[in-house]
């Protein structure tokens, strides 16, 4: 395709492109950093041997570049074949069985199909951590997108957490 100005005057012109990454995104941000892991109940870090039926608790680790005041949003996209299993568990409390879990209070938390949202104010530049548990539905290989947080207000203050791949066997 050719585009040229054929007039005598300069003319601006915006150009809008939509694609898909030709390989997956590396781990990056500016002002903050995002990691995710998955634990057994138990709190044992889990294994790549992920089986249709079998829970998980999924940690997301943000952890600040500078001391700051921020709210953050945080996006979490689910690989197909897992599910959010029971989000009133984190919700009312009720996590005795995981003593071993220490997450921070949210502004406000969405449990949605495709994804895991939270909205947190936060300040100083400690790391924090929020979980959700998730259950293996559907056997199969699942792309697995980044997690991401993201300043509301100043959004070039954000990060991604590493892609991957996850098998689930039946």
């Amino acid at each position: 395709m050719a585009i040229r100005n054929e007039g005598a005057n300069p003319t601006d012109i915006t150009l809008t492109t939509i694609g898909v990454p030709t390989h997956a995104p590396e781990q990056s941000g500016y002002g903050y950093r995002i990691d995710r892991a998955y634990f057994t109940m138990e709190g044992a870090v889990a294994d790549d041997a992920i089986r249709m039926g079998d829970r998980y608790v999924a940690v997301l680790t943000v952890t600040p570049f500078e001391n700051a005041e921020a709210r953050l949003m945080v996006n979490d996209p689910l690989p197909a074949g897992f599910e959010i299993d029971n989000p009133n568990l984190l919700r009312s409390g009720d996590i005795k069985a995981m003593d071993w879990l220490k997450s921070v209070e949210t502004e406000h938390t969405e449990f949605r199909a495709d994804r895991f949202l939270a909205a947190v104010d936060w300040r100083g530049s400690t790391p924090f951590r929020l979980a959700y548990v998730v259950r293996a539905v559907s056997p199969g290989q699942f792309h697995h997108s980044a997690a991401s947080v993201e300043d509301m207000y100043r959004p070039q203050f954000r990060a991604i957490s590493a892609t991957g791949r996850i098998i689930i066997t039946e």
